[in-house]
């Protein structure tokens, strides 16, 4: 009999949610940088073109949950 740590679908699984998390903790340093970007940004500087991708991320950042944007933040001052 197959021990269900040992059954193919719970590899499976496992490398699954292992990939998953790696891909969070890829979008929380982008989402950091995103942030930070928007708390430095001038928008009167930006050529009008830009202006609507810059408040697009700016509603962006804005929706995240407050412990989504710490756990962004934290993640992106680790990376500097």
């Amino acid at each position: 009999m197959i021990k269900p740590a040992e059954h193919p679908a719970v590899a499976m699984l496992r490398s699954e949610i292992e990939m998953m998390m790696s891909d969070r903790e890829a979008l929380l340093r982008v989402a950091g940088a995103a942030a930070k970007l928007v708390e430095i940004l001038n928008i009167a500087r930006l050529p009008v073109s830009a202006i609507p991708l810059a408040e697009a991320l700016s509603s962006s950042v804005n929706a995240l949950s407050e412990d989504s944007l710490k756990d962004a933040l934290q993640a992106q001052k680790q990376r500097v």
